[in-house]
């Protein structure tokens, strides 16, 4: 009994450490695999309305059954009717899902499960939501469910620490951060920023990417909350980047009511992906040449000195660098030191490369971001 805690401690451990970067999902779901025999553990998730499910997240399966699985099997898994719809938190043995006699009867056990060397398996809901389950297994080459039982009630002690890390990938801290750090460039230059999650929510809006969507011309907010794209195509592109077995482009772009959308993907590693779901970037351009810029936003993104951002205001109203300095009763050489600090910190080999930067180049003003060029024209990149 004490030993059995004492894994069970250093189970817990691992999810956490998982969480602070320590420690990897693979180390988890390896140790795991040893509470039961012939144990191979799985982090999979189930849709109940289209039957899809993956095996990807896995300690001891080869590729070969995780891609038979996401292929056929996962749609005739006898144990997923009642999984779907079990007590969440709770772990129980597979026999609780479908008596023994009546899964050896079945083509997932016959012509997969019990080829890859199982018989049983424990499992555990972690969370449940819009039909989605995700789901935490440990096959086991033993079929006794009374010596497997042990094995269930692990499985639920480890619950509210894996619902506590499905909260922590939830909270979208990266994405956050994604946000504060470009929005500031794109504000000024009227480019609005969205972070859309899993079932469209809006999981961060940048202040001119809200100013937009109050408008209501182009991107809804629903009375549930997720957002609408006021246009069919594009709403409907929108929901399959952000379903998770979209595979296709990563980036799309579409006019809709005078405004640019252009929906980036964000690829995670695959565990994040698990825990946090499609992440999709929405960059909002109003289609206007004339665009004001916001000097304190520019100053903000790029840390621009007062003289620096003195210096950009007046190469962005077309004035020379005499000009600037005379305006400014400085002499030349120290203006011409600030213009060559910033196109430094902008990235620019040139004036006019500035001017293009901040004129209306979108997501080339951040270099920061990592995000492509945006496209010239409507559909698929």
């Amino acid at each position: 009994m004490i030993q059995a805690e004492l894994c069970l401690d250093y189970v817990i451990d691992l999810i956490y450490a998982a969480l602070l970067e320590e420690a990897s999902w693979s180390n988890f779901l390896a140790e795991l695999s040893k509470s039961i025999p012939g144990g191979r553990s799985l982090l999979f998730y189930h849709d109940a309305v289209t039957g899809h499910g993956t095996w990807n997240l896995n300690h001891g399966l080869d590729d070969a059954t995780v891609r038979n699985y996401a292929e056929h099997y996962c749609r005739i898994n006898p144990w997923m009717p009642k999984a779907s719809v079990r007590k969440i938190g709770l772990g129980v043995v597979a026999e609780q899902m479908l008596p023994a006699a009546d899964f050896r009867k079945t083509e997932f056990y016959n012509d997969f499960f019990r080829p890859i060397g199982a018989e049983s398996a424990v499992g555990l809901t972690v969370v449940r939501e819009e039909g989605r389950s995700f789901l935490l297994s440990v096959l086991t080459s033993r079929g006794d469910p009374e010596r497997n039982k042990p094995a269930a009630d692990q499985l639920t002690a480890i619950a509210p620490h894996l619902r506590r890390a499905f909260r922590h990938y939830r909270a979208g801290t990266n994405r956050s951060q994604i946000a504060e750090i470009g929005s500031s460039i794109f504000d000024a230059i009227d480019i609005g920023l969205l972070i859309v999650g899993e079932g469209a929510a809006i999981k961060s809006v940048s202040e001119c990417g809200a100013r937009i969507v109050e408008t209501g011309n182009c991107v809804r907010r629903t009375p549930l909350g997720p957002i609408r794209i006021c246009s069919q195509e594009a709403d409907t592109m929108l929901r399959r980047m952000l379903d998770r077995t979209f595979v296709g482009c990563k980036t799309w772009s579409a006019v809709v009511n005078a405004v640019k959308l252009t929906f980036i993907q964000v690829r995670k590693d695959r565990f994040s992906a698990y825990f946090e779901g499609p992440t999709v970037v929405i960059l909002l351009e109003p289609i206007n040449r004339n665009r004001a810029v916001d000097l304190s936003h520019l100053q903000m993104a790029y840390k621009l000195t007062a003289g620096e951002t003195r210096v950009l205001a007046g190469i962005l109203s077309g004035k020379k660098a005499s000009e600037i300095a005379d305006s400014a009763e400085r002499s030349k050489e120290t203006i011409r030191v600030q213009i060559k600090s910033l196109c430094s910190k902008m990235g620019a080999s040139s004036q006019l490369e500035v001017v293009r930067r901040i004129g209306g180049l979108g997501t080339a003003a951040s270099p920061t971001l990592g995000l492509p060029q945006q496209a010239t024209k409507s559909g698929p990149l």
